[in-house]
């Protein structure tokens, strides 16, 4: 039997990392109980939009730690997706993470005050706020459905092309049914403002992934 050639980095730091964010989802449970049991329940129901959405406060302390999760468990996938496309094994592996998750924040952070402005700009505020929390609630939630992925790509499995793709085309499809369901259950504000809204979807929410791409294909390309 021929072996398989598999990436091997020192996964301490990767670790160390995964036992972060199970502490900060300790914390979040036992300092948010009803909110964090609301909250893992959501693809069930809408209880945690109907009882948060209304006063949506974007930088609530159990916003922040679930982005912090975010970021890790994002950073990693994207980590793991790198080193299985690349033929050859980074000498500073923790830096090239580092990059990572740097990037990936900026990226988001960006976004969102963008969003913030145009929404300032147009007197959407309230509106905003709400599609805004909605979601970065849906992708916390994706997010940590991710963690353990990443944990078993780590850990246990071979991670292959297929796989990866597999699992980035179902995190894509997640994203896009959660867009889905926020522009329907707001149809008919929608309607009534169809001019901002395609003009809000072409510039922050197809814009910026269209210039990510291309900024990543050029660099491939160099």
């Amino acid at each position: 039997m021929e072996a398989i050639e598999r990436y091997t980095v020192s996964q301490d730091w990767i670790t160390l990392l995964l036992v972060l964010a199970f502490v900060l989802l300790v914390v979040a449970k036992y300092v948010f109980t009803q909110r964090f049991s609301h909250f893992t329940m959501l693809f069930a129901t809408d209880k945690y939009l109907l009882l948060k959405g209304k006063d949506p406060n974007l930088f609530h302390p159990f916003n922040i730690l679930f982005f912090v999760i975010n970021v890790i468990s994002v950073g990693l996938f994207i980590y793991v997706f790198y080193l299985t496309f690349v033929e050859v094994v980074p000498e500073r592996p923790k830096i090239l993470f580092l990059r990572i998750i740097t990037a990936y924040t900026a990226f988001v952070l960006l976004k969102f005050s963008l969003e913030k402005i145009i929404a300032d700009v147009v007197s959407v505020n309230q509106k905003m706020n709400y599609y805004l929390f909605y979601k970065l609630s849906y992708r916390n939630f994706i997010s940590l459905a991710l963690l353990p992925v990443c944990i078993f790509l780590i850990y246990v499995l071979e991670p292959t092309k297929t796989l990866l793709f597999v699992v980035l085309g179902i995190i894509l499809l997640m994203n896009f049914i959660t867009l889905l369901s926020v522009f329907r259950k707001n149809s008919q504000y929608i309607f009534n403002n169809w001019f901002y809204f395609i003009l809000y979807l072409c510039a922050l929410e197809i814009g910026p992934y269209y210039i990510l791409y291309k900024t990543v294909t050029s660099l491939q390309g160099e």
